[in-house]
């Protein structure tokens, strides 16, 4: 089938709890986390109902917004119809880890970029014409170095070394056209936008680790916070509500792939995503209408109404293009 690829990137701005439910262990409300890896993940359908709830099609036709939201996302009721917006799960790219210098590193590994290298081929092969979003980024990323106008070393006993908790590691510096640099420069084009204090903040803070280091890091470096519920009647702590949650820290930047294929509904389609003689132009018209009224940020997870899962949102994708 057709279709028309992006991808999103998520940065959390306040602590997300995207959660599997209560388990048996130190914490009591773990995160979403793959199976294989341990590595942080949010499903796809916990940020596809977050997106359709946030977005807002036609303000002011209730109609219509709804007539768009079943055609794109699929409809709430019975199983009338596929939507025509495909998402995977976010997967983390960057993990924010306190430093002996510079207050942070955001960490990644050569494994994570391999995967994120992938996942991104992968989307071409589905949309060929997505390939020049991702011109300029390297093949692999090599563990241990970081960009040569980094904030985060010091020098002891004459070697540039990273503190992160409470580990240390010696680094190298990468060239200036080196596979991190690059990188770096990708990412600045794409996912920071200019005068977003992170744009600049990205060459100072990126540290690339080894694999086992940042297994460890996603899991042992997580916010752990204790709640409680305190009874009205003795203003103390309720008998058995004392829990903790598990929460992805803020700064953490993770990506879904998007992909759109033409509007699965046969019969009266929304006029303005229709185009029967091109599926490939119909698939491009859904990608632009989620792309085009995507809100800036959103809520994603639990515990909204104690400010928890506020993210930002940044596609990479071509607007308007169709083919």
């Amino acid at each position: 089938m057709v279709r028309k690829g992006s991808i999103l990137f998520v940065t959390v701005e306040t602590p997300l709890h995207a959660g599997t439910g209560a388990e048996l262990g130190i914490v009591d409300l773990p995160i979403q986390r793959e199976r294989h890896t341990g590595w942080p993940k949010v499903e796809a359908s916990g940020l596809k109902g977050a997106l359709r709830e946030a977005i807002i099609f036609d303000k002011n036709d209730r109609g219509k917004d709804k007539e768009l939201k079943d055609a794109i996302f699929g409809p709430e009721e019975g199983d009338l119809h596929s939507g025509a917006l495909v998402l995977t799960d976010l997967r983390i790219l960057l993990f924010p880890v306190k430093s002996g210098k510079g207050t942070f590193a955001w960490v990644t590994s050569p494994e994570v970029y391999a995967r994120f290298k992938r996942d991104l081929e992968a989307l071409t092969r589905l949309d060929t014409s997505a390939a020049a979003l991702f011109n300029g980024l390297p093949d692999s990323l090599e563990p241990n170095k970081v960009h040569n106008s980094t904030k985060l070393t010091m020098e002891v006993e004459g070697k540039e070394t990273v503190l992160l908790e409470e580990y240390s590691f010696e680094v190298t510096k990468d060239n200036a056209d080196g596979p991190l640099t690059k990188f770096v420069n990708w990412l600045q084009m794409n996912v920071f936008e200019s005068g977003n204090p992170r744009h600049d903040d990205i060459p100072k803070k990126i540290c690339v680790v080894e694999n086992d280091m940042f297994n460890d890091f996603v899991k042992m470096f997580t916010e752990v916070i204790t709640r409680t519920r305190i009874s009205p009647d003795t203003g103390t702590v309720k008998t058995g509500a004392l829990w903790n949650e598990e929460y992805l820290p803020t700064e953490t930047v993770m990506y879904s792939l998007v992909m759109a294929t033409p509007v699965m509904k046969k019969n009266e389609k929304p006029e303005e995503l229709k185009d029967d003689s091109n599926p490939g132009n119909e698939a491009q018209k859904v990608l632009n209408k989620v792309v085009g009224s995507s809100p800036k940020y959103l809520f994603l997870g639990g515990n909204e109404t104690i400010g928890k899962g506020l993210v930002s949102l940044k596609f990479v994708a071509r607007q308007g293009g169709t083919s």
